[in-house]
């Protein structure tokens, strides 16, 4: 026999013999992921994923949903039927390399939790676990990860080694080209942590489960743009039945989540999708308008800027219940204090769209603040909002309202770039969520003409003065742009105030309800340059209720947006416009 091939069979034999486990370990060890999976390993060796069927499901139901196809299918369903197919507390028993690609990767994520990707090649670390395996060497490496226990000796070579044992924490290489494809990153995934394919109800986003994560939060709320209770709610259900979930709230490490291309926001699509170059190439046109136009720095004190500040709601309609509070009066309060602090610490002038008659903006002396349903909108005649069908009037007179001051600024010699337009909320998202979240006017979301020309508006002057907005291209774009880096500004300064900001997309472009995407009417219309719809805190979360009920938080809350606006104006053309 040639010397090689002496050399060649000594190292297959010394990779695949199988070593006398230690006397003290049992035959088999067991790594418990689910109330529906475990993994189990046979003769220190092999690796099998045990699984509970679900209510009524059949041997070839259950290889159909978690096995792969064609021959290989079959191969499994053989399996299950053997003896040794099942468990005797009634799990099915599948071995590694009947699984589908999805499913082996869940299996070789868990048991190999210090393994991972290296650009497109997989580092595995030796005998590093989660179960026990017998004198671990580079047949099982080869076995496991390229489904080919012979290709042991390409791996030695890749690695450089001279013997196929292995050492604990020894990182051993195994080429992208070699790889299981399940385990191989897809093209174009490395900018996030999604990857894409396609199955036969059509195209998804894949996302793996990391340990204390929840479908609702690691990939509801991050990628799909939902904030709502409901909507959260109800596109989780969708979500988990799409990726083989039975139960949401036993969702496995390493399991994989298929979202439905056409849920989630366009930032998350692939770069060939025609919704995501349709969404850079909107990106591109508004920084490039800012380039071409850029917004003026303020040196010091806010000289000559004028502030417009909004406080959401008012008259009958109190806006957003949580917690005991009502959303319109403590917003109320913090567009006073943030008028106090404006006019008191800045050179800034500062208009409400709202007053109180009774007292005007004046802030709380205590936390609690009693129900007030008398403040009136500021046109001209001044508007209570006297029941919910007059809500929309009562919002879009605001605009109106902020249209006529700005021309009136204007004309009297302000330059528009100093004026900026503040519309002060507190919402009801999913009660995960926590902090501030800033809206900015999308450009694609205010084509056309915006306004009434009904008797409802017109017997208002702001109305009468102009009915009817429209704006070019170019100052749509400009406008989204400046107003992200008002955003901007608005989160780095609550963050450096340790003031909760939302922590996926808190600035965006749009509101996203169920299948509906549209633009807050204050600031669709509204024909101030920079302008901002900030939702401070989520009332439907118990942190940020209690943090809107102190009023030395509401004080914070003014502070950090009246420092805000000193960040934004003292930038120039030197801030960023993407706001995250």
């Amino acid at each position: 026999m040639p010397p090689r091939l002496l050399v060649t069979l000594a190292l297959l034999l010394a990779a695949r013999a199988p070593a006398a486990p230690p006397a003290a370990a049992p035959a088999s060890e067991v790594l418990t992921l689910s109330r529906e999976f475990r993994v189990r390993l046979i003769e220190g060796r092999d690796l099998v994923l045990e699984a509970k069927p679900r209510a009524g499901e059949s041997q070839e139901a259950i290889a159909r949903r978690l096995g792969g196809s064609g021959a290989q299918l079959e191969m499994l369903v053989a399996s299950l039927k053997t003896p040794g197919g099942s468990t005797a507390d009634g799990y099915f028993r599948f071995p590694l390399s009947l699984l589908s690609a999805a499913q082996r990767a869940f299996v070789l994520r868990n048991v190999f939790p210090d393994d991972g990707l290296d650009g497109e090649d997989w580092v595995h670390v030796a005998r590093s676990g989660t179960l026990a395996v017998y004198d671990e060497g580079l047949w099982q490496v080869a076995v496991w990860f390229t489904g080919d226990g012979s290709r042991f000796e390409q791996l030695l070579v890749a690695n450089d080694l001279s013997s196929p044992e292995l050492r604990p924490g020894q990182r051993v290489r195994i080429p992208g080209t070699m790889l299981d494809p399940a385990l191989r990153r897809p093209a174009g995934t490395e900018e996030s942590a999604l990857a894409y394919g396609r199955d036969a109800r059509g195209d998804y986003a894949s996302y793996v489960i990391k340990p204390g994560e929840a479908l609702y939060s690691a990939v509801v709320l991050r990628y799909t743009g939902r904030t709502a209770s409901e909507d959260v709610e109800a596109l989780s259900k969708t979500i988990a039945e799409r990726s083989n979930i039975r139960d949401v709230t036993d969702i496995p490490v390493g399991w994989e989540i298929r979202i439905p291309l056409d849920v989630l926001d366009p930032e998350y699509l692939p770069r060939d999708d025609p919704r995501r170059k349709s969404l850079d190439k909107q990106a591109a046109a508004v920084q490039r308008e800012l380039i071409e136009r850029p917004q003026k720095s303020i040196q010091k004190g806010l000289a000559g800027v004028v502030v417009i500040v909004d406080p959401g709601h008012g008259g009958m309609d109190p806006g957003t219940t949580g917690h005991g509070l009502f959303e319109h009066d403590y917003v109320f309060d913090v567009a006073s204090r943030l008028k106090r602090d404006l006019e008191s610490r800045t050179a800034a002038k500062v208009y409400l769209t709202l007053d109180d008659p009774a007292t005007g903006p004046v802030p709380s002396a205590s936390d609690a603040i009693p129900p007030n349903r008398k403040r009136t909108v500021l046109t001209t005649p001044s508007f209570l909002a006297a029941d919910d069908g007059e809500t929309a009037v009562a919002v879009n007179l605001r605009w109106y309202l902020a249209n006529s001051l700005f021309r009136k600024l204007v004309k009297g010699g302000t330059d528009p770039d100093k004026i900026v337009f503040l519309s002060l909320h507190a919402d009801a998202r999913h009660p995960s969520l926590r902090g501030a979240m800033v809206y900015v006017p999308g450009s694609t979301y205010r084509k056309g003409t915006i306004g009434s020309s009904g008797s409802t508006y017109m017997q208002f002057k702001e109305v009468r003065e102009m009915p009817r907005v429209s704006f070019t291209q170019r100052d749509r774009l400009r406008s989204e742009a400046i107003s992200r880096k008002l955003a901007a500004a608005i989160v780095q300064d609550l963050r450096k105030d340790k003031i909760p900001v939302q922590p996926y997309q808190p600035v965006r472009d749009r509101v996203v309800r169920g299948r509906e995407i549209w633009l807050p009417a204050v600031l669709k219309g509204n024909a101030v340059p920079a302008k901002v719809l900030v939702e401070m805190v989520n009332l439907n979360n118990a942190e940020d209720a209690a943090l809107l009920r102190r009023a030395a938080d509401r004080d914070r809350l003014a502070a950090s947006l009246s420092d805000a606006l000193s960040t934004y104006f003292s930038r120039g053309s030197r801030a960023s416009t993407k706001g995250k």
